[in-house]
Formats: C-alpha cells, sequence, structure tokens
C-alpha cells in the first residue's frame, strides 16, 4: 500500500514511517500540509497519516482537499488534543480514522492493516460494479439486437400447391 505520512515533527515522520516500511508498505513523507498536496497532484497514495495541529492548512483542511481531489484516498487522522478534535470533527472531515497521541506503534500497524483490508474490499467492490455494468451493457446490446430482428417484415407465405 502507498501511504503518505504528514506531520509537522520531523521525528515522528520518521518513526511512523520506519514502522510502515518495515510492514512492506510504500511510504512518502512530508513536514508540511502545502507540500503534501503538492506531493499527492503528482503521485498515487492509498492512504494518508496526517496530524491535525499543523500550519495552514491544518490536518483536517488537509485531508478535506486531498479527498476533493482523490475520493478514494483513506485518512487516518492525529492528534494530541483529545479535548479540541473529536471524531465527527475528523470523520466530517472525510477521514476514516482518528489516532490520540500517544499511540503504541501496534495500534498504528493495525490502523493500517485495517485500512489495506477497506482498500482491498473496495478495489474488489468496485471491479465487480465494472464486470456486472459490462454484463448488463452486453446483455443489453444482445436484446436490441433480437428486437430488431423481430422487427424485421417477414416475407409474405406463399400458398401451398394443391394437387
Amino acid at each position: 500500500m502507498r501511504i503518505l505520512i504528514v506531520d509537522d515533527e520531523a521525528s515522528i515522520v520518521e518513526l511512523l514511517a520506519s514502522v510502515c516500511v518495515r510492514d512492506d508498505h510504500d511510504v512518502a513523507s512530508c513536514t508540511a500540509s502545502t507540500e503534501a498536496l503538492a506531493y499527492l497532484d503528482a503521485n498515487h497514495v492509498d492512504l494518508l497519516i496526517t496530524d491535525i495541529a499543523m500550519g495552514p492548512p491544518d490536518g483536517l483542511q488537509l485531508i478535506r482537499q486531498a479527498r476533493e481531489k482523490h475520493p478514494q484516498l483513506l485518512a487516518i487522522a492525529i492528534t494530541g488534543y483529545a479535548g479540541r478534535y473529536g471524531l465527527e470533527d475528523v470523520l466530517g472531515a472525510g477521514a476514516s480514522d482518528l489516532m490520540f497521541k500517544p499511540f503504541r506503534m501496534d495500534e498504528l500497524r493495525a490502523r493500517v492493516a485495517l485500512a489495506d483490508e477497506r482498500r482491498r474490499m473496495v478495489e474488489t467492490l468496485n471491479a465487480r460494479r465494472q464486470t456486472l455494468q459490462q454484463m448488463s451493457a452486453d446483455m443489453i446490446k444482445g436484446l436490441e439486437q433480437e428486437l430488431q430482428e423481430a422487427r424485421r417484415p417477414t416475407p409474405p407465405r406463399t400458398a401451398a400447391h394443391k394437387m
């Protein structure tokens, strides 16, 4: 899974990135939201992990802007201010998860694994939807052809010869 980690504290970015890389994820990182938005414009990312309390735009604004351009992007918001940000705020911005600092690395790993599973499920469902849409289109085309054939005038029947 391709992950972008954003936090204005470089040491946090390095720690989170090392955990995700250890779990065989492709990881990029930024220490500013503006840098992250530029990265997202140029690169495909499956999961955005971002701190909320950063310079403008803050993490929630980053998630909103990123999801406007990339609706399939999953996001985990991180904050050290449990009283300031609630789950409703985070979900309203488009994040799929919220973690409160301090957290254990096994919690991060579990939430990343859940996001990866969600991403795979969405990809599977999208593939099934495309298959069904193609099957429906093929069926409709076949029915239209049958209908055209049924509407063609049939040559008149001639009376059988009597002997």
